[in-house]
């Protein structure tokens, strides 16, 4: 088999294989399950548990994420701007923090047993003090304070869902399927298919956000990207606000488009490296006849970037000057140039580490607020799927095998695949 014809947990498993070759004493492992599905992530930590056991490793594990690091590990270290900033066992590191930043770190995670109206950031914890010896960080007061009056009342998550329960569908999925062929006879006519997509149906109400989660391969991206017509249908009907888009023509689909968007997941290959960041706005407001001048569209786009929580300055930056996380809101914010209606996030914080991942998200939640709009945000991190979403859909080949309200789905699952996907969560 080549890499190209391996699953990202196969790869993961192939250079794990190539480090042993050597039978090094030391295993030094960068980010090994960063890109990975939860369920596929535990596998590859119970991997080289087992292989250190074995093996008699010892075996130094990088993440940023500090729920792997709290499955894995028996010390850590805790880095911030080149320097150690603390460093104990794993319990202590987790029961009794005493940096700001580790407690910044281990707060940014969406939590499981609660809704949060926001999630802390790392700056909530500590602030910078410029000196001449180098910068020094303090404890910002009140922080425990501030991280309780984030929590939300579960009263006001059930007040939404009743009010949104009360509008008809913006987007009705019936009995959608998207195959893809797998193999073909000499005349190339397909004799096996992938049933990537496989007669899902649901509805998706004005202004909700509804969550689509389940591990790598599972269907979600193609079902997403299905939804705007980016990947054509085998069968069935994706009405938005009462129009089949499966069956539309070019022109009034080119229309419907200015309503309906995408946000990748890999930030470093959605944007243009050719364009700055201004001219990548600005696309979607020549496409779709928005502003009435060029003047006037570079005013929509600096109040774009704004909006974004970026400068001015990013006008005439290229993608390649920006960080993952300033890309990722250069990429939310030509979704918006266009006014939609409805937006698929398809994995957007996926690739981000869980502080800029927090601010992203927060970003997110006030974007939502301020717009208005509907979207499905697909994520294989059920942590942020709760944190984000109103109801959920459960995927697994290609099928929804669960659906609720979000709060319902968490506390009470019924299906054993839900029930896996939420027992893999780390931390």
């Amino acid at each position: 088999a080549y890499p190209h014809q391996l699953s990202g947990g196969q790869k993961q498993r192939v250079m794990i294989a190539m480090a042993l070759s050597c039978k090094p004493d030391i295993l030094i492992a960068d980010e090994p399950t960063t890109a990975l599905d939860v369920t596929v992530q535990q596998t590859i930590l119970s991997l080289l548990s087992e292989l250190k056991h074995k093996y008699g490793l010892s075996i130094i594990f990088i993440s940023h994420d500090l729920g792997v690091i709290g499955r894995i590990a028996d010390r850590a270290l805790v880095m911030y701007r080149g320097k150690i900033v603390e460093q104990g066992t794993v319990d202590e590191l987790f029961q009794h923090p005493k940096h700001p930043y580790t407690k910044g770190l281990l707060a940014c995670r969406p939590p499981l047993n609660r809704r949060m109206s926001r999630l802390p950031v790392v700056e909530d914890f500590m602030e910078v003090i410029p000196s001449p010896d180098g910068a020094q960080l303090l404890e910002k007061t009140g922080a425990e304070e501030h991280l309780a009056s984030l929590t939300q009342d579960l009263s006001t998550y059930q007040t939404r869902q009743t009010l949104l329960r009360q509008q008809p569908a913006l987007l009705s999925v019936k009995n959608l399927s998207v195959w893809f062929p797998a193999s073909k006879n000499w005349l190339g006519q397909t004799l096996t298919w992938i049933k990537a997509v496989d007669d899902v149906s649901f509805e998706v109400l004005p202004g909700e956000t509804l969550g689509l989660v389940g591990e790598s391969g599972c269907g979600k991206t193609t079902l997403g990207r299905a939804l705007l017509r980016l990947l054509p249908a085998r069968s069935g009907q994706i009405l938005f606000d009462g129009k089949d888009l499966c069956t539309l023509e070019e022109e009034p689909l080119r229309r419907i488009r200015k309503d309906i968007q995408i946000v990748f997941q890999d930030p470093y290959a959605s944007l243009n490296p050719r364009l700055t960041i201004g001219q990548t706005l600005m696309e979607p407001l020549v496409l779709h006849g928005i502003g009435h001048s060029a003047a006037d569209r570079k005013e929509r786009v600096l109040a774009l970037l704004q909006s974004v929580q970026l400068g001015s300055e990013y006008f005439n930056r290229y993608p390649r000057e920006c960080s993952g996380g300033q890309r990722q809101r250069a990429s939310i914010a030509r979704a918006l140039a266009s006014e939609p209606r409805f937006i698929v996030f398809d994995e957007s914080v996926s690739a981000l580490d869980v502080s800029v991942q927090a601010q992203v998200l927060n970003l997110l939640m006030a974007l939502r607020e301020a717009n208005g709009f509907t979207c499905v945000f697909i994520s294989h991190d059920l942590s942020v799927v709760k944190l984000m979403s109103d109801r959920l859909l459960v995927m697994h080949e290609g099928q929804i095998v669960e659906s609720g309200d979000a709060e319902e789905v968490y506390a009470h699952p019924k299906a054993q695949y839900t029930k896996q996907l939420i027992g893999a969560i780390p931390g």
